[in-house]
This record gives structure tokens, C-alpha cells and sequence, in this order.
């Protein structure tokens, strides 16, 4: 094998234990806000996200019932989870025109739902020539 050969490999392998890692960081993430977030009563959470030109953030965050208030700490990791969880399933989706969604957690059953939208341009060009 050569060398480029041998690095590639090498980064690949790398770049499959980095994915992994954070796999396993987002179970144990939503894991403990699975259990801080049901303390509070909280039922659901909703977190919408959106992405473009190379940058990205979430919008809001959604408590249910509305009567509970996340603190600062608690709402900036929900966001971060909520990020993580929904970039994982559309990686890159920041970059060009982006893309958007809603990740929407059922906290009583522990159910995630993702809907995830990608924008792009489309182009459809007629040529006539000869005529």
C-alpha cells in the first residue's frame, strides 16, 4: 500500500471513531436531559434549527406545558443537543442555501421526530439552436 494510500486510511479510520465518539456523547446527552427535563414536568421540547451560507443556529426553542421556564444553562444545552441530534441525520446542511427544520421530542415516551427541509437552486435551461 503506499503512503497516500496508508493516510487516507488513516483518515478515514479517524474520521469513523470521531463519529462514533459523538454518537455515544449524544446518547449520554440525551440521557441526562431526558431525566433533568422530565424533573421539571417538562412534556415535549421542540427545537427549530436553520443553516445557510456556510453558517448555522437554532431559532427557538419550544417548551410544553409553556409554563415552564428552562434556565439559561438548561435551554443552551437543549439547543446544543437539539443541533448536534439534527446534524447527524443532515450533515452539511448549513452550507449554500441551506437548509431548516423541527426536531420535536416527546419526553414521556422518548421519541425524537426530525422534519428536515434542504433548499437548492434549480436550473432548467432549453437551448434551440439551428432553427
Amino acid at each position: 500500500m503506499t503512503k497516500d494510500m496508508t493516510q487516507a486510511t488513516d483518515f478515514y479510520a479517524q474520521m469513523l471513531e470521531a463519529q462514533q465518539r459523538a454518537a455515544d456523547q449524544r446518547v449520554e446527552t440525551r440521557a441526562a436531559l431526558l431525566s433533568e427535563l422530565r424533573a421539571l414536568g417538562v412534556a415535549g421540547i421542540e427545537v427549530q434549527y436553520e443553516g445557510y451560507g456556510d453558517s448555522g443556529n437554532v431559532e427557538d426553542v419550544v417548551v410544553t406545558p409553556d409554563t415552564i421556564t428552562l434556565t439559561e444553562e438548561l435551554r443552551r444545552r437543549v439547543e446544543d443537543f437539539g443541533w448536534d441530534f439534527a446534524y447527524a441525520l443532515s450533515p452539511g446542511f448549513e452550507n449554500n442555501e441551506g437548509g431548516y427544520g423541527e426536531l420535536t421530542w416527546a419526553l414521556e415516551k422518548d421519541k425524537i421526530d426530525v422534519s428536515h427541509s434542504n433548499r437548492y437552486i434549480e436550473t432548467d435551461t432549453t437551448e434551440h439552436e439551428g432553427l
